[in-house]
């Protein structure tokens, strides 16, 4: 009989992982990279932020659960939002599994509420994200809990609230950014949560005899946010001293090593067992905090013209001609600006604003920019004509990638892309309609073009690391090769594939298909090193 293990890591980077694994640093994942099976996670296109996990345990793509961002402007009003992940549309693959007579044991999936099953469930114990507060199924587990074991210093912090916030954004930081002493508190806090969290997820897994186990652990999200200036020798906020004392993303992942280490000490030989490192992170630039003025200004620009003028015809110039006329014109611009710095523009736009202009912010959290047109017959207020999306989205591609980052010369925008060019749009979806792929090569708070002249918004933001895509999936036991690679997978098929190899087939309304390794018969790797 078939009994699956999954440990996740949220947001623990692979690269870092292996670097680590190389230096001896993190044994079990170095031992787990050269013996177990492995697969490129691909997660949901410039939605991954918000949509990961509803993709994972939904086995439906981003643009069909309904949530994707912690907020959002309201297609009928233009206000902003707060969203819920009540919203999220789907069922999780564990229901479906519990329904199906299997015993299932699920810890702190992000963006999960607990509700009786063929088992228990464990939500924001040790979360990043927080929603619901400490709960749990049954619900006097919570209790247990709590006095048995205790609570985690950072990520169970105020364990009852019902509130959408992250505690490591809040805790240890009485100023704009932490003092030395605030980082070592925030450190050692989530370590330490660590090990508790580890008693409560292997005294569960030694408890039941569960057809499935599922735990993540909060921790990597949370330090990666808040520290990596501690880790990434280039950031501009690196401090010699404290990195060295603390390098905070290597204690927790060293942390994260010995869990899995003791998660795997309790598996039986016939487990199969998978750790999912669900993605990357890396240092945190983005443009986000300057999106609104830009648009605002290209769309008067569009709007407004320059009819007749020789700037119009300046502001035309192919952006192939741009590297040529911004190293012209950039030097002057510094020079100007470190003489004349300019105040920091405005971050947001009005209801009144969005309606009027042919394109506006549209939340996506931060690692890709989001832009949603304003359709007619789509918005309350549309102003494009939908004969004109198609031009009026092409205009604004190549004016977005026209940007230059005034600091570096480099460009402010890597790629755009139409958010359906990766996913079947629904009518009543409030997603962007362009995606914005930042240029992270350093700060952006500085930036022109021909079109927009000079915008300026300092980041100040104590965020300083943020998510990259692709993650990294190790599976061990029956039916997998040690070493084999597979083939990439797409986190909306790991719930089908996991509930597939438990004999177990998801509802019609899924999109997630189930992996050839999902089946003993065909669990061979693409290919072998």
């Amino acid at each position: 009989m078939t009994k699956i293990l999954v440990v996740a890591l949220d947001a623990c980077d692979p690269d870092t992982i292996r670097a680590m694994a190389a230096d001896g640093e993190v044994p079990t994942l170095a031992r787990l990279l050269d013996e177990s099976a492995s697969a490129t996670t691909r997660n949901p296109y410039g939605l991954f932020v918000g949509s990961l996990w509803s993709s994972f345990f939904t086995a439906r793509t981003a643009a069909r659960t309904g949530f994707h961002c912690w907020e959002e402007v309201d297609t009928k009003t233009y206000e902003r939002r707060l969203t819920s992940p009540l919203e999220i549309r789907g069922t999780p693959f564990w229901e479906t599994l519990s329904a199906a007579g299997k015993r299932v044991a699920v810890l702190d999936v992000p963006h999960s509420k607990a509700k009786p099953l063929n088992g228990v469930m464990v939500c924001e114990y040790a979360c990043h994200d927080r929603h619901f507060g400490f709960h749990t199924s049954p619900p006097a587990l919570a209790k247990e809990i709590e006095t048995e074991i205790g609570l985690t210093p950072i990520l169970t912090a105020e364990p009852h609230l019902v509130r959408d916030w992250a505690p490591d954004d809040y805790l240890h930081r009485d100023g704009d950014h932490r003092t030395a002493d605030e980082e070592r508190a925030l450190t050692h806090g989530l370590v330490d949560g660590i090990e508790l969290k580890t008693q409560l997820s292997t005294q569960l897994l030694a408890k039941g005899d569960w057809d499935l186990f599922l735990t993540v652990y909060g921790e990597s999200h949370s330090i990666g946010h808040q520290q990596w200036h501690l880790h990434d020798h280039g950031h501009r906020a690196y401090d010699v001293a404290l990195g060295k004392e603390l390098d905070p993303i290597r204690s927790v992942y060293r942390q994260l090593d010995v869990a899995i280490g003791e998660h795997l000490a309790l598996t039986e030989q016939d487990t199969t067992v998978f750790v999912l490192l669900s993605h990357g992170m890396g240092p945190r630039y983005e443009g986000s905090h300057l999106l609104h003025e830009l648009l605002r200004l290209l769309d008067q620009a569009e709007s407004d013209g320059y009819r007749g003028s020789s700037l119009k015809r300046f502001a035309k110039r192919k952006v192939s001609d741009l590297p040529g006329l911004a190293s012209g014109v950039l030097p002057f611009l510094r020079r100007r600006l470190a003489r004349d710095p300019l105040p920091a523009v405005p971050n947001w736009a009005t209801p009144e604003q969005r309606a009027r202009q042919r394109y506006f912010l549209s939340p996506n959290n931060f690692v890709f920019g989001g832009v949603r047109i304003n359709l007619e017959g789509r918005e309350p207020s549309g102003v494009v004509k939908r004969a004109d999306y198609d031009a009026v989205c092409d205009q604004l591609s190549e004016d977005l990638l026209a940007l230059v980052n005034v600091e570096t010369g480099e460009p402010v925008v890597r790629a755009v892309s139409r958010t359906s060019d990766h996913y079947d749009r629904e009518a009543d979806d409030s997603l962007p309609d362009l995606l914005i792929d930042w240029g992270r090569s350093g700060p952006i708070e500085t930036v022109w073009s021909p079109k927009t002249g000079v915008v300026h918004g300092p980041d100040t933001h104590w965020r300083t690391g943020d998510h990259r895509p692709d993650g990294l999936l190790l599976a061990s036991g029956p039916g997998f090769t040690p070493g084999a690679s597979l083939s990439d997978m797409d986190v909306v098929d790991f719930g089908a594939s996991l509930s597939g190899m438990l004999g177990v087939t998801l509802g019609e309304d899924t999109d997630g298909r189930v992996l050839d390794w999902a089946s003993e018969s065909s669990r061979t790797p693409a290919r072998s090193e």
